[in-house]
């Protein structure tokens, strides 16, 4: 293969950034599995919230990548902190770049466990740009999981109901109070979504890839060798 063409693939790999040998996330079990290797919290950002009226805006701005740059709103309560109400909240995403949160977004569940006595879950329910519901999973398994007192009990359960088409991430099988965040990886375009947050312990948040730090010395690496295809 020629260098330039070694150069160009790799640079797509990087920019995207993204955990495409992830399995989706099928059926049910009392704790999520720790990914092997365990890379930790991704290079990436978080949406910037604001409190809106009855609900919130959420915006991601540059580095994040190209199609998740804008605004998204949505009607509920902001999903995190124990400052915010737990209830429910529906996020429509159709106002971003594609018209979807796009394939690839980074899901964070935040202390999902039963160190505060309550019943700590995530509940979800995504819908496509005809507003109908998605019934494949569209998550993937964890790929990276930080945070204190990190073992396997100390993951969260969850459960893929294929007859409804939910996910439930659940806090009460966790051993102990440990305080640790799990990550996913979205894999299906979500025009809409419903979540239900049953306590104000546990926290949720959305976050977009960045590029790669290693994109900046791929691009020097390919504008060499173009320099040097034109002597």
């Amino acid at each position: 293969m020629k260098p330039s063409h070694t150069i160009t693939g790799l640079f797509c790999a990087l920019a995207i950034g993204g955990f495409a040998s992830a399995a989706p996330l099928t059926g049910s079990g009392p704790n999520l599995p720790i990914p092997s290797p365990n890379p930790g919290a991704p290079t990436g950002q978080a949406n910037t919230l604001v409190t809106s009226g009855p609900g919130f805006t959420g915006t991601w701005t540059a580095p994040a990548l190209s199609p998740w740059i804008g605004t998204y709103s949505a009607f509920g309560p902001i999903p995190s902190s124990n400052a915010n109400p737990a209830g429910f909240t529906r996020y429509d995403f159709t106002t971003l770049p594609t018209g979807v949160l796009p394939v690839g977004t980074y899901f964070w569940f935040g202390d999902v466990d039963g160190g505060s006595t309550t019943t700590e879950q995530f509940i979800l329910n995504a819908y496509d740009s005809a507003g109908a519901l998605i019934n494949t999973p569209w998550l993937d398994e964890p790929f990276g999981v930080n945070g204190t007192g990190l073992s396997p009990t100390a993951m969260p359960g969850w459960n893929w109901d294929a007859g409804t088409s939910t996910y439930t991430i659940d806090g009460t099988s966790v051993v102990g109070n440990p305080s640790i965040g799990v990550w996913m990886e979205s894999n299906t375009g979500i025009a809409r979504m419903d979540l239900t947050r049953t306590s104000n312990f546990a926290n949720f948040n959305l976050w977009a890839p960045v590029p790669a730090p290693a994109t900046g010395a791929i691009f020097a690496l390919g504008a060499l060798g173009a320099s040097r295809r034109r002597r």
